[in-house]
């Protein structure tokens, strides 16, 4: 995978995080207030992994091109890694609080 197709990738995906991590917000405004707190428990977490996931994202577009090659299979990897602790937050909060999904 090139740098470029890898960077477009993180966007993506960080672009798509960030939209659910916003509609959750908004749907917890409409919840009851233990449910809310269970919600906004799982929204910082989401939210300090989402935030992981642009430091990575930041660390794969501030590799110099030059030195792509060399840690292109490290950077992928750590995206990879960050990726899914993103899922399994999702997973996590899903199974908490299915209702928000459904």
């Amino acid at each position: 995978m090139t740098k470029d197709e890898l960077l477009s990738k993180t966007q993506s995906s960080i672009d798509e995080q960030q939209a659910k991590l916003t509609e959750l917000k908004n749907r917890a405004k409409d919840e009851s207030h233990e449910a809310v707190n269970d919600i906004r428990a799982a929204i910082d977490e989401l939210e300090s992994k989402l935030e992981q996931a642009k430091a990575k994202a930041k660390e794969i577009a501030d590799t110099a091109d030059d030195k792509w090659d060399d840690i292109k299979d490290s950077l992928e990897s750590g995206w990879n890694e960050a990726t899914a602790k993103l899922e399994e937050g999702w997973n996590s909060l899903a199974s908490t609080v299915k209702s928000f999904f459904s």
